[in-house]
């Protein structure tokens, strides 16, 4: 028996010594993002053409300006990801539904949930981070802190380096636009309203083949770094929300590139929209008001222009 308490103590003090040793050579100055994006090209969600990768680059580009040193693992890493003497673990909660984040320990590591998608979240991943960012206060107020879980609220946000006003030369000219993907399958509600007005209106985006007439249908990818072109060109680029993101108040992040880009943007209504651009965003509660206010800017041109700046 004693030689076994003496076997459990060394265990433990072993243990611990390991704990400490990598808590001593952490460089906490270092941040690995975890992305729901993929690095094999072959995959839809390769990176190079994926949005959760962009928001995570602009992300990295502002830490990097504050000091930090970023590097990214991909979800072909998950079972056994490369964190070297990193002390910061970003997880990218996006369209990826893990149910248990990826190589969670007790090695002193920080870990934070950047929570920006909200479909598929698994409640046993908020009890495995130190803390969890969020883009909507609601979500926050209402479901993390009665969970006690420790929250902080993150606004989305655009990068003005890569969206920005664009020359008349640059400018991808098109009347009602809208770039994104038809993940679910089931359409985006800003299309199907457009396509009900006889709107002349450009699709870019993954998965829509099988929902849209061709006539829609201009590209299944814009190169991010020419996205603005596209933006700034466009009479008016929709957007919507899904239910989830209504409900907790998640603000697009396409409003912020839109108007980063001077451009003109119609989207449903969210009070936390109105919170940040007062009167400056055109919005809609239904169809018949997105019909009556889509054929009110197309015509105003001069009204339109002011909003947009």
């Amino acid at each position: 028996m004693k030689k076994y308490l003496i076997f459990v103590l060394a265990v433990i003090l072993s243990a611990a010594g390991v704990y400490w040793f990598l808590a001593q050579r952490l460089d906490y100055s270092k941040i690995v993002f975890v992305m729901p994006s993929s690095n094999r090209a072959s995959s839809l969600y390769y990176y190079k053409k994926d949005g959760d990768f962009f928001l995570a680059d602009d992300l990295r580009r502002g830490l990097e300006k504050l000091g930090y040193k970023v590097s990214y693992q991909f979800r072909e890493n998950y079972d056994e990801l490369d964190l070297d003497n990193a002390g910061n673990i970003i997880y990218f909660k996006g369209y990826y539904n893990f149910k248990h984040l990826p190589n969670v320990a007790d090695d002193g590591r920080k870990r934070v949930l950047y929570l920006y998608y909200v479909e598929g979240l698994e409640p046993e991943i908020l009890k495995e981070v130190d803390a969890v960012a969020s883009a909507s206060q609601k979500m926050i107020k209402d479901m993390l802190e009665p969970q006690g879980v420790k929250a902080v609220y993150i606004p989305q946000f655009t990068n003005p380096e890569r969206f920005k006003p664009a020359d008349e030369e640059q400018k991808k000219l098109s009347e009602v636009l809208f770039v994104g993907s038809n993940n679910s399958g089931k359409g985006r509600k800003s299309v199907d309203y457009a396509v009900n007005t006889g709107a002349d209106l450009s699709v870019y985006g993954k998965f829509w083949e099988r929902y849209l007439e061709r006539r829609y249908l201009k590209g299944t990818y814009i190169d991010n770094d020419m996205l603005y072109q596209y933006y700034a060109g466009a009479k008016v680029v929709l957007n919507d929300h899904r239910e989830d993101m209504r409900y907790f108040g998640f603000v697009s992040n396409r409003i912020y590139d839109v108007t980063a880009t001077g451009g003109f943007v119609l989207t449903d209504y969210l009070p936390e929209i109105e919170a940040v651009y007062g009167n400056s965003i055109a919005t809609y509660k239904n169809e018949q008001e997105f019909r009556e206010k889509l054929e009110y800017y197309l015509t105003h041109d001069e009204e339109r222009q002011d909003m947009a700046r």
